[in-house]
């Protein structure tokens, strides 16, 4: 896909070196990129110059979709995006039992043994907060984390606002209305957060029965995350074109702080001398479609696929 191709170069030719919360430098482009591609001829920009996960993609759709927040959902579903992150408020009771046993134990606690333990606790924590379907879907309400029923995760009596269903809603009675916005970004909740949105906000735009989408990034990961955010979009933008009954136009996103993580630049580089190859198709079938707000991320066909050799890259946390 020349697109993502044409940003990760220009991020090697013309990042600068930066440090960051990771510990792990980047060379980034803080001035922004964007991300364009038109869905109208039936092709998927799913990334062929590596093997992409399409089941783990459309897994953390759904659990956005829905407004869950509980990690064993992923894990169920074979997608690990989100094990090395979990609300701090949950993991941090665990981690300072753990942290106390290996004191009664003897152990010696190192900086290297005590961050292990400390991300033992949050891989053991299923708790992710607040994060994004969880503003899509109850916007200012009152997060509530029950472990035995984790999809309740919001107190009844103040549920909040749901902007999917609203987006939803209004684009039925007025497809030309230019506010169909939904935002992850809510900076009263971020400390609940087990990581604040990256992709903070999207919107639909219809003109003649087609359906255009843009979201907007602020944080642009571009070997391990920015593939995923455009499939995860393209894949958004199908959804909500037939639940509207529209035909796909143009995914674009706007990208803030694109980087490359120098542990990863060795993989960029790899990419750049793999040909892209054709992209694939997408369907969701109408059987067992029941709406968006039901959709099960295995109610997808991924057709054409031929791509490359997946490349691994470890995660900066």
């Amino acid at each position: 896909m020349k697109q993502y191709l044409d940003i990760a170069k220009a991020v090697l030719e013309h990042g600068e070196h930066s440090d960051n919360r990771t510990g792990i430098p980047t060379i980034r482009i803080p001035y922004g990129k964007t991300f364009e591609y038109d869905m109208s001829d039936g092709t998927f920009p799913l990334l062929t110059t590596k093997k992409m996960p399409i089941k783990s993609i459309a897994a953390e759709l759904e659990l956005f979709l829905k407004g869950y927040t509980d990690k064993q959902f992923l894990k169920d579903r074979g997608c690990k995006i989100w094990n090395e992150w979990a609300r701090e408020a949950t993991w941090k009771p665990l981690f300072e039992e753990r942290l106390n046993e290996a004191k009664k134990s003897g152990a010696e606690l190192t900086d290297e043994k005590t961050k292990e333990i400390q991300n033992s606790a949050i891989d053991d924590t299923r708790d992710l907060g607040p994060i994004y379907g969880w503003q899509w879907r109850h916007w200012n309400g009152e997060y509530v984390w029950n472990p035995e029923h984790p999809e309740q995760n919001y107190n009844i009596n103040n549920p909040g606002f749901d902007q999917l269903k609203y987006v939803i809603e209004t684009a039925k009675k007025n497809p030309n209305d230019r506010r169909l916005i939904v935002s992850a970004w809510n900076p009263a909740y971020q400390k609940e957060m087990a990581l604040p949105p990256c992709h903070y906000c999207w919107q639909i735009l219809i003109l003649n029965n087609k359906l255009n989408l843009i979201w907007n990034q602020r944080s642009c990961d571009i070997f391990l995350g920015v593939p995923f955010n455009i499939a995860s979009y393209a894949l958004l933008l199908l959804l909500m074109a037939k639940e509207l009954n529209c035909k796909p136009g143009i995914l674009r996103g706007n990208l803030g702080d694109v980087h490359i993580y120098q542990n990863h630049i060795d993989q960029i580089k790899e990419q750049l001398t793999r040909e892209p190859k054709p992209l694939p198709n997408i369907e969701i079938p109408d059987e067992n479609w029941n709406g968006i707000l039901n959709w099960s991320a295995k109610d997808i066909v991924l057709k054409n696929y031929e791509p490359y050799a997946s490349i691994k890259g470890q995660v900066a946390r």
